[in-house]
């Protein structure tokens, strides 16, 4: 009888870890498609505690209800077969759901893809407190115990999955051995039932097999590099450029966060090295400054650092991801005299003691751009971390005009809220396929070329973001979804067809 409980106790810690590296396995498998914003995250953990709790209703239902001894194994053998399932299923439930506007298409995605197995996990726990219980164990203590345990396997399986696993290892392994490991006690409870075991086993290694087989899908993009890990998806490619159709002219070098590319590199053509926004960006800066000391705060490639380096400036970056710094040294030869700092940039912010001629918000993580970062509060220690006449530069979405012009308008309010003078200048006419970048400064500025100012009512009638309400992520919800919808449309969808998958 003490050693049945041990298993039990076993079996809840399994499933607890189970139900969090599901969790985020789905959420990173979203993620080169839809991304890792925050109405993602919001939905895969709606649809996470909606099938918990799902799964906590019918669990405790069926407890009072069967009587079956082995019903308890044959529901965690299928939470496994259903984990194991998601690097298979998700592709073509993403495919399936594609045609969707973007939100329904999340949601949907995430309830076909995430559902079932954390039902079915729900459905773990109160049937093994129902089988202890009936022992002669006091159900409180044992509705504790189990719930502890459960939960006690779900922050290790977090801390394993986020740091160690799924950045080693991708997204498809992990979810197989997941399942593989919630199907290892309950198989063993059912030997007995020979045909059952054997049908299950037998399903784990044709599982096996499609998964970890070589894959010899023959694509014309050439992946560099591309690894998994808790801040999103990275790959850096050679992409290839045909003048005629029977080979590539040339290859250009794109670093992609979650299929949003961050950072363009072209050798071929040395008037279009970089996207528009980094030579725009320059030239401004050099408009007012011939030299100085720069704080770039968002690495990506190091096209910006690069170019800012090119042009006489002595430059440190900011970079959170220590795989983006990686990449850039390796593939896009980022300059060696770059002092690279591997931190969040507002922590960097808060503890610099160094004064700066400029600082540089370039700090898109996919299509995203973190809330925290600029803030009354923040901007109030960059203007201490700023020179008299330094100058701050914050590079943002290109939409001028309606809702999704909603951040970038909250941004300039903050800013000159802060003491500061601004102008606005476009990388492209169009205001979809470029960047808008705000340069602020304590005095006032030098012309600069091709400026777009916001009338002042515009700008009145925006929200001020500060620490207490960072709304920025909120107010950029629209021009988030036309990015990643655009994105969907154009590159993700040309990646597809060309068989580069999803995810590792």
């Amino acid at each position: 009888m003490k050693n049945f409980k041990y298993f039990l106790f076993a079996l809840s810690f399994i499933e607890g870890a189970s139900v969090m590296s599901a969790e985020l396995i789905g959420a990173k498998m979203l993620a080169p498609y839809y991304g890792s914003s925050l109405f993602v995250w919001a939905t895969v953990m709606a649809v996470t505690l909606g099938g918990l709790a799902l799964g906590y209703f019918l669990g405790g239902f069926f407890s009072a209800k069967n009587k079956y001894s082995n019903f308890l194994y044959y529901i965690v053998l299928l939470a496994a077969a259903f984990t194991s399932l998601m690097p298979l299923s998700s592709g073509m439930i993403i495919s399936f759901t594609s045609g969707l506007s973007m939100l329904p298409s999340i949601v949907v995605s995430s309830l076909l893809i995430l559902m079932p197995p954390v039902f079915l996990m729900g459905m773990v726990s109160p049937l093994i407190i129902e089988k202890l219980s009936s022992t002669g164990n006091h159900a409180g203590k044992t509705s504790g115990s189990i719930y502890a345990i459960s939960t006690l396997g779900g922050i290790i399986a977090t801390f394993t999955m986020g740091f160690y696993i799924i950045p080693n290892f991708g997204l498809s392994k992990p979810a197989l051995c997941t399942g593989l490991c919630l199907s290892a006690l309950p198989l063993w409870a059912i030997l007995n039932h020979k045909k059952v075991a054997s049908g299950f086993i037998l399903f784990f290694i044709l599982i096996s097999y499609i998964l970890l087989a070589p894959k010899n899908n023959f694509s014309d993009i050439k992946i560099l590099s591309q690894n998994e890990g808790m801040l999103g998806q990275l790959m850096v490619v050679d992409y290839p450029v045909y003048q005629t159709k029977e080979r590539p002219e040339y290859y250009i070098r794109m670093m992609l966060f979650n299929r949003v590319i961050q950072a363009f590199y072209n050798a071929h053509d040395s008037s279009n090295k970089y996207f528009p926004y980094v030579s725009l960006m320059t030239q401004e800066i050099k408009h007012q400054k011939d030299s100085g000391r720069v704080l770039l705060l968002g690495l990506g490639g190091g096209c910006v650092a690069n170019e800012l380096v090119q042009n006489k400036f002595s430059v440190d970056a900011v970079e959170l991801d220590p795989r983006v710094v990686e990449a850039a040294r390796e593939f896009f030869n980022l300059d060696s005299g770059i002092g690279v700092y591997v931190d969040d940039a507002r922590r960097f912010i808060n503890q610099c003691t160094q004064k700066y001629d400029i600082i540089i918000f370039d700090v898109f993580k996919g299509e995203e751009s973190p809330s925290h970062l600029i803030t009354l509060e923040s901007l109030e220690k960059i203007k201490k971390t700023l020179n008299p006449n330094g100058i701050l530069v914050i590079n943002g979405y290109g939409f001028r005009t309606g809702d999704k012009s909603r951040g970038i308008k909250a941004i300039v309010h903050t800013v000159q809220k802060s003491g500061f003078y601004t102008q606005t200048v476009p990388s492209t006419p169009k205001e979809e396929e470029g960047n808008l970048l705000l340069f602020a400064r304590k005095n006032k500025f030098n012309t600069l070329t091709a400026s777009y100012n916001f009338t002042p009512e515009e700008i009145s009638q925006a929200p001020l973001l500060t620490d207490d309400k960072p709304l920025l992520e909120v107010l950029n919800t629209p021009a988030v979804i036309a990015w990643r919808s655009a994105y969907i449309q154009s590159a993700i969808t040309d990646f597809n067809k060309r068989n580069i998958p999803l995810f590792d």
